[in-house]
This record gives C-alpha cells, structure tokens and sequence, in this order.
C-alpha cells in the first residue's frame, strides 16, 4: 500500500505546533481495506524541547475535552525523536519503494507539523512533498456523503482512530462518486 492517512494531536498550530500523537493507517482505496496501523504518544515536554509550540487557544480547548481524551495524550509519551525515527521505519518497512502517499486532515495542518518537526529533529522527513494528498479538499468537494458514526470508533481525539475514521469516509466518498457516474 502507499497511501497513508494520517492524523496528529497537537498543543499548537503550524507550521511548529508541539505534537501529543501521531495516528496512521496505510490504505488501499481500489479494495477499501485498512492495512498496517501506528500510534504512539509523544512526551509534550520532548516536543517543545525540540521547538514545539503551544498554543494558549489550543491549551485552552484540550482542557475543556473529556478526561479520557486528555489522560490519552498526557500518559506515556515517548520521546518524540524515537517517535519519529520509529515512524519513518514504519513507512520504510510498509512503502519501502518511497513512492509514499501521505494524507492528512488539511492541505497545511498534519503533514506541515509532521515535517517542521521533522526538519526540528534533523531527520528527514519519510515523505516528499508532491505527493502529499488533502482529505480534508477532498471531503468538502462532496459534503453530501456525510460522515459515518459507526466509523468514529469510541475515542474522541484519538489520532489512530480519527486516521481510520478518515481512510474509511474516503472510501464512502468513492463510492458515492462511482454510483454517481453509473446514474449520470
């Protein structure tokens, strides 16, 4: 597979914001299937270390989200360093062709950060960025395959499961697209 969906929590806005997750799952859209998955939590601490920002806004809005989705972030980060060299192993060993095919929520959110981070850490970034693919234009251009619930699974702010989440709505949208063109 070489598209991959990705989603971040973050303390901050880009292009520096201080990364909590990263949530990802390789894709295959010609079978709608969901391949290999990663997540992991990254220590806020090792993040602004590394030149991360928070956002007062941003900070502001974690503390108002449920227990649960704070606790997720706030427990067992991981060095955010070993979190990006353990993430680009993860790409080698799924996409080892490098023709990856990243997506995120937002031409400038996900992938952006990711990359600053990235660039931050001095590691170069498991990806080029031509073929960096937005969900989120894609989303807006067909607003009426609304989204699935059942496909949110039970965790709010849970980077994995919003990636999935994602992966899963762009298959509704194809769908959509294909009957579309056998009606017209």
């Amino acid at each position: 597979m070489q598209d991959l969906m990705i989603d971040i929590e973050t303390m901050g806005l880009p292009p520096d914001g201080a990364m909590l997750s990263i949530g990802a799952c390789f894709f295959d859209l010609a079978t709608e299937t969901i391949g290999d998955t990663f997540h992991k939590t990254i220590n806020l601490a090792t993040a602004v270390r590394d030149g991360g920002t928070i956002e007062p806004s941003t900070l502001m809005w974690w503390l108002g989200q449920s227990e649960a989705a704070r606790n997720a972030v706030r427990f067992n980060g991981i060095d955010i360093r070993k979190v990006l060299l353990e993430f680009a192993l993860f790409v080698d060993m799924n996409c080892p062709d490098g023709n990856l095919r990243p997506w995120g929520n937002g031409a400038s959110f996900d992938l952006t950060i990711m990359h600053s981070a990235y660039l931050r850490a001095d590691i170069k970034t498991p990806w080029h960025f031509s073929k960096e693919r937005c969900f989120r234009t894609i989303r807006n251009w067909y607003p009426q395959v609304e989204y699935n619930p059942d496909d949110k699974g039970d965790g709010a702010h849970n980077a994995l499961q919003d990636a999935i989440f994602q992966a899963r709505h762009l298959f509704r949208i194809k769908r959509a697209v294909q009957a579309s063109k056998v009606v017209s």
